[in-house]
């Protein structure tokens, strides 16, 4: 029998979430501020925005309150954890979504709200927070810490023991060379090859990795 569940955020992430736990979980629906969402997906309704799941939220008892995740992408860490954090305080449970083609090692964490997505890779003593995404093909090497909110993006490889800070995206094929600190809202550009640490709230790009501009916190 498939767990009751509920997605925020109804865009590429989400049918991408769709796919991943469809096994498990019967998604009941999803919720999106955004009016242009469609109004469902494969046959999942969207329930409206933010004031349509206070008013849904309420008629459903404590002890009944499904299951979510949150789907807002890279780009959007804070949002995510804000989110992750009001519909855990409405009763509802977070879960993991782990990919069944990723490879986890034994010893590494998850946190709850994370998403692994195909063929990704999270290596023996690696650490990753809350909300966390770690996109297609991406791989986390041994004892990285990737802080709640952030994200890595498709392809991108993070050598061994590498930080990262809360909110930081990491994008489409960068290279993060081995003990580097990626700073709390930092932005690794597409195919960059970083090669010294990133401040926080600093946008590099390039190989090797130059800062481009900085990001508003």
């Amino acid at each position: 029998m498939k767990t009751d569940l509920i997605i925020w955020g109804g865009t590429g992430n989400f049918k991408v979430l769709c796919e991943l736990l469809q096994d498990d979980y019967r998604v009941m629906g999803y919720f999106d501020n955004n009016p242009d969402i469609p109004k469902e997906y494969k046959g999942i309704p969207c329930l409206g925005n933010r004031q349509a799941f206070l008013e849904w939220i309420e008629e459903i008892p404590m002890n009944e309150r499904p299951f979510y995740i949150v789907s807002i992408g890279p780009g959007h860490g804070k949002v995510r954890m804000e989110i992750h954090e009001e519909l855990k305080e409405q009763g509802l449970k977070p879960i993991k979504a782990i990919h069944r083609s990723s490879f986890v090692a034994e010893n590494a964490s998850i946190g709850e709200g994370s998403q692994l997505y195909a063929m990704s890779t999270v290596c023996v003593d690696a650490q990753i927070g809350k909300a966390c995404i770690i996109n297609t093909r991406a791989s986390v090497d041994h004892e990285c810490v990737l802080e709640d909110g952030s994200s890595v993006g498709p392809g991108a490889t993070l050598a061994g023991m590498v930080q990262v800070g809360k909110y930081a995206d990491i994008y489409t094929g960068a290279v993060i060379l081995p003990r580097l600190r990626i700073g709390e809202g930092a932005v690794v550009g597409a195919g960059a090859v970083v090669l010294k640490d990133v401040p926080p709230y600093t946008v590099v790009a390039g190989n090797p990795a130059r800062t481009i501009k900085n990001r508003n916190a």
